[in-house]
């Protein structure tokens, strides 16, 4: 259906271990070949919890049946209180475990983000192929080669091999809950400001960014001209466009070898909602449409940013009111406090020097144009992000994730320490200007 997807993985087969995409109207006949062809002979172990069995597995274990195939049902509990499933240390054990006590050869994962990073990271482990059958367009991490974890109470990325096969039938990803399909376009519309981020980082860290991968992100874009609004209707052809564009995003972080293609200042602040609502019982909504609302932010960071005057940056005060670190840290432990520890992992790393601030300051005042023609080419406005996601009934407010104003300031403000990648976050904070753009944000986006 898709023929750049076809491409892509004849191009780039040296880097990528996924070898089929199958997204179509009964995509379990063409996908029980590619299986077949991919997986080794069985016996296989097909995970999934009881409402994406009902979606897929079901289908899929007809048909694995009727041809013969070896395999074994494995069950993702979901939590007796009521909430998500979610992808940490010790369900990653229990279903590697039970890949050793099945001497499974391979996995299947039947289901979306939970589901599949579970799958993907202990088959990982245990040395094995997977494969992948989605139940709802709602991330982009069914073609990536990393699993979203929530490890120590932080949520971070870890890599591991993709799926050999991705299969996803358009009527299946149609009829998923509607607020998984605004999960995957709220995590698709992140790529203009992600991309700035990454675009960002390169230029004032020297850190690695892809062409190639860029290349992939924006064919993944073009393809959704016209989505939003006929998503409502669950226009089959949209959910196809969404599903693609979602695919070639995950294609775009295994090229690069890292999320930075599809996860910025964006996912920082979705990243720190989904903590805090697991280690304070708070509530948050899915993953994407967390991001939905942290690219209007973001975008809106940007705009401030390109309105700056480079004049006004007194980079010998930036420097000298920069706190010595030991300072810092107590301030990180009284913020995230049960939180720190993990935290602190990631943010020591992450905190400049004196001698790294002043060079990344004046880099960026010495070569301010560079800011207008390179690292805003994929920006676009926060009025037009959250005009396209309202087109689709999406939320864009903090408030319709259920997260209360100060939250979402301490969201906006605190949640680049969770993380050593340099983001709009950073650099607004570098600036001095964090705090006030935050507020100023959250006068619209609270």
């Amino acid at each position: 259906m898709f023929p750049i997807i076809a491409e892509l993985l004849q191009r780039f087969n040296d880097r990528l271990d996924t070898r089929a995409i199958i997204i179509e109207e009964n995509a379990l006949e063409e996908g029980l070949d590619a299986l077949t062809s991919y997986l080794p002979e069985g016996p296989w172990l097909v995970a999934g919890d009881d409402n994406t069995w009902k979606a897929a597995g079901q289908d899929l274990a007809a048909r694995l049946n009727e041809a013969g195939l070896s395999w074994s049902r494995y069950t993702v509990e979901v939590p007796s209180d009521g909430s998500d499933p979610i992808c940490e240390d010790g369900r990653i054990a229990a279903f590697q475990q039970a890949l050793v006590q099945t001497n499974s050869t391979a996995a299947i994962a039947v289901g979306s983000g939970t589901v599949n990073d579970i799958v993907k990271l202990a088959s990982h482990n245990e040395g094995i192929p997977m494969a992948s059958v989605g139940t709802a367009p709602s991330m982009n991490g069914y073609t990536s080669g990393i699993a979203a974890v929530l490890s120590d109470g932080v949520k971070t990325t870890v890599p591991c091999t993709a799926p050999l096969v991705v299969i996803a039938d358009i009527d299946v990803m149609a009829e998923a809950p509607y607020r998984m399909i605004c999960s995957g376009l709220g995590d698709l519309m992140s790529k203009p400001v992600s991309n700035a981020d990454w675009q960002l980082s390169a230029w004032l860290n020297g850190t690695f960014h892809s062409d190639e991968a860029m290349e992939i992100i924006e064919a993944g874009a073009a393809m959704l001209d016209g989505v939003a609004p006929a998503l409502p209707d669950r226009d089959r052809q949209a959910v196809a466009g969404l599903t693609a564009s979602l695919m070639l995003s995950g294609l775009a972080m295994s090229v690069a070898g890292s999320s930075s293609p599809a996860s910025g200042g964006e996912h920082l602040i979705s990243h720190f909602i989904d903590m805090t609502a697991i280690a304070f019982d708070e509530p948050h909504d899915f993953h994407g449409c967390q991001v939905g609302v942290g690219t209007i932010t973001s975008g809106l960071l940007y705009e401030k940013l390109q309105a700056l005057d480079p004049a006004s940056i007194d980079i010998d005060a930036r420097v000298d009111a920069l706190l010595p670190w030991n300072e810092y840290e107590e301030l990180l432990r009284e913020r995230f406090g049960p939180l720190f520890e993990s935290v602190v992992k990631h943010a020591k790393p992450a905190y400049p020097s004196p001698e790294d601030l002043r060079r990344r300051l004046t880099l960026l005042c010495d070569e301010w144009d560079y800011l207008k023609t390179n690292v805003r080419r994929t920006l676009r406005t926060g009025q037009s992000l959250e005009d396209e996601l309202r087109a689709a009934n999406c939320p864009v407010r903090f408030s319709e994730l259920g997260v209360e104003p100060d939250r979402a300031r301490r969201a906006i403000v605190h949640s680049k320490d969770i993380r050593n990648r340099y983001t709009i976050l950073h650099l607004a904070w570098e600036l001095g200007l964090l705090d006030e753009w935050a507020e100023e944000a959250l006068e619209t986006l609270a």
